[in-house]
């Protein structure tokens, strides 16, 4: 219904600003290096929206954001997270801010369980300018590390399909005896009688949390032990409302983003990320989807449809609260998005090579052959030049360039190498024993010759 009210005001704005809305169109609708036109309004353009902590000045009255760069991130898992992280560790790199960085080779800060000192790698001032790894929400320990003006943003996802992730991802039905190798629709036979399969796996793990259900108000920090107390469920619910200051919704991506961009007044070129999927693992079982299956779901994974209702609701009220050209923004922003991807095919090239995999047990036993297989690497096409995106009335005018498709080509694993190689650089105190425990990921879009030639980095040989 929130959408459907929310779709309506879209129409109504859209329509009620027919003039407007065709001259935008004829500027900024088509972007390219040759047919996109400079859409900037005249000298007497008055700025497109008001934010808090916005300052005017000149006799054009040019907005002065304050730029926000000190945030978390409560990366919710198989939610679209890892994409809205690479977002923020291209941000973060960019603009040379310090992360808190898991000691291990996961994207985890602690989690599952709580953090502590140990979990993260100490920065060389002891200050932090932004979190984007896995983590159990706890706002006074991430309050004690972060500075007080730091901007808190989650993301969620429609529960029943951040189910069928989870089960997709961490192989949930191979777990359970009864739905290994059946060919229905694992997810909605495991709904017909949840806990007839839930209740034995949980009483053989230990881990702190359950999959299968509620698993995102696990990470915003929900107790499992309260799922079945109402006035808890609506207390956490209101609390998240009162402490997270904007709630990303993966369905509705490109309004989040743009949303996003206002709060924190970035560039558009901020959130600018590849449309491919991040982590993705195709379904190898059929789907099924009805009504009487949602609310299935949403009697066993009550706290999660709470969640995702009441800040699905949020995210529209917040758009509402924006200026008529919020959706208009949003058509450009997807605009660029879309001329960006044709740009950057032909700017990172892809291909097949043959490669030796050398493991750790193959180095071992020095007189086995290792194995050889084809691999996917990418190259930086330079002949590509560069895409100009003109100034318009959301940001000024910037280039889209092959190092820049690289990085958006990046998988978190890059990015998270990247940083530690950059991190590692400049811890000080206890540095002997901080730097020979930092643990490094292998690399997936980046190797040698790309961390040297657009990071100038060296190649960290002893990785996991």
């Amino acid at each position: 219904m929130v959408t459907h009210m929310a779709s309506s005001r879209m129409t109504t704005a859209f329509w009620g600003c027919t003039f407007l809305g065709f001259l935008v169109f004829v500027g900024i609708g088509f972007i390219s290096t040759n047919m996109y036109e400079d859409s900037m309004p005249s000298s007497n353009w008055a700025p497109p929206h008001k934010m808090p902590n916005r300052k005017f000045s000149g006799t054009r009255g040019e907005e002065i954001c304050d730029v926000k760069q000190n945030f978390v991130f409560v990366k919710v898992h198989k939610a679209g997270g890892t994409t809205a992280t690479c977002i923020f560790q291209r941000f973060g790199y960019e603009h040379n801010l310090t992360f808190v960085l898991p000691m291990n080779i996961k994207s985890d800060i602690g989690w599952p369980n709580i953090f502590k000192r140990e979990d993260f790698i100490p920065s060389a001032d002891g200050t932090f300018n932004l979190l984007v790894d896995h983590t159990v929400y706890h706002r006074k320990l991430l309050d004690h590390i972060m500075p007080p003006d730091t901007v808190y943003i989650a993301i969620l996802r429609h529960p029943l399909a951040q189910l069928r992730s989870v089960f997709n991802w961490y192989g949930l039905a191979k777990r359970f005896p009864e739905l290994k190798g059946a060919r229905v629709d694992p997810v909605a036979s495991f709904l017909k009688d949840p806990e007839k399969y839930q209740i034995p796996l949980v009483a053989r793990s230990k881990a702190p949390h359950t999959l299968s259900k509620n698993f995102m108000a696990y990470d915003l920090g929900f107790p499992p032990g309260l799922f079945d107390d109402r006035s808890s469920v609506d207390e956490f619910v209101q609390k998240i409302a009162r402490e997270i200051d904007l709630v990303l919704i993966l369905e509705h991506f490109s309004e989040s983003l743009v949303l996003l961009r206002r709060m924190m007044c970035w560039k558009l070129k901020d959130i600018l990320y590849n449309v491919s999927p991040k982590n993705l693992r195709k379904y190898t079982k059929p789907t099924t989807e009805n009504a009487s299956l949602v609310e299935a779901h949403r009697r066993w994974s009550n706290v999660d449809y709470f969640l995702y209702d009441h800040f699905n609701a949020t995210l529209w009220q917040k758009i509402q609260d924006e200026d008529n050209d919020f959706h208009q923004e949003v058509r450009h922003f997807e605009n660029v998005l879309q001329s960006m991807t044709t740009y950057c095919t032909k700017a990172i090239l892809e291909f097949e090579v043959q490669k030796r995999l050398v493991t750790r047990r193959a180095r071992a036993a020095i007189k086995k052959v290792p194995n050889v297989t084809l691999v996917t690497t990418w190259e930086v096409n330079n002949a590509a030049g560069r895409q100009t995106i003109p100034r318009t009335a959301w940001h000024d005018q910037f280039d889209i360039d092959p190092h820049l498709c690289l990085k958006l080509r990046m998988e978190w694993q890059d990015w998270e190498y990247v940083l530690k190689k950059k991190h590692k650089l400049m811890v000080k105190n206890g540095s002997d024993t901080v730097r020979s425990a930092i643990q490094f990921n292998r690399l997936k879009i980046l190797d040698q010759t790309l961390l040297s030639n657009v990071f100038n980095m060296t190649y960290e040989q002893d990785v996991q």
